[in-house]
């Protein structure tokens, strides 16, 4: 259904993510560009981090912003709209991923390792981490750092990027991944422990 408002740059800048999404299903496309605009360096930043090529990321984020347009009769705000935007972003994503078969994911069980839900793992946060951000400015320790990340499989390289480069909360990367906050921490853990162990030789 269209209406007949004509919204204004003004109205459009002001409007919440929430009145943006409700002038979108009512018809009104200029607010759906708004939507777009907001979102579309977040949704391409992800994006270019799972694809590792701008191309496959600008066809990712075109992909799944058409994607939203089309449900967006089906978002019903019990979620942020950011955080079902990053959702659509990795389905999107992973699903190229799959069809292209870049990746091979070796089947890990993520049920090994056990969390209670209010409880945050911190043990296996080395002070690598650390050390990693004071020496970032060494190009070469950059460079391995960013390959390191680049070899964690899929469902891990996700967690951690929504969580360390999105700076997303456990909870709403688990509304996201429509994961366990256990599952969510399960996952981050993991990717921790193999980039632990593929730069510990640079950081000793």
């Amino acid at each position: 259904m269209s209406t007949d408002r004509d919204l204004s740059t003004d109205e459009l800048d002001a409007a919440t993510d929430e009145e943006l999404v409700e002038w979108a299903q009512q018809g009104e496309y200029a607010a759906y560009e708004e939507i777009v605009r907001r979102y579309q360096d977040k949704a391409f930043r992800l994006a270019f981090s799972l694809m590792k090529n701008e191309t496959d990321a600008q066809d990712v984020v075109q992909e799944a912003f058409l994607n939203m347009y089309r449900k967006l009769d089906t978002f019903k705000g019990q979620s942020a709209f950011g955080s079902w935007m990053y959702r659509v972003v990795v389905n999107a994503a992973l699903m190229r991923l799959r069809k292209k078969k870049r990746r091979s994911e070796v089947p890990v069980s993520d049920e090994e390792t056990e969390f209670r839900e209010d409880d945050y793992y911190v043990a296996s946060v080395p002070e690598w981490r650390v050390r990693a951000d004071e020496a970032a400015e060494n190009r070469e320790l950059r460079q391995k750092i960013i390959e390191a990340v680049d070899e964690l499989p899929p469902k891990y390289q996700t967690v951690f990027l929504l969580k360390e480069v999105e700076g997303l909360p456990l909870k709403e990367i688990a509304d996201v991944l429509d994961l366990s906050v256990g599952g969510v921490k399960s996952r981050l853990h993991r990717a921790r422990l193999h980039l632990r162990a593929t730069l510990e030789p640079y950081l000793a």
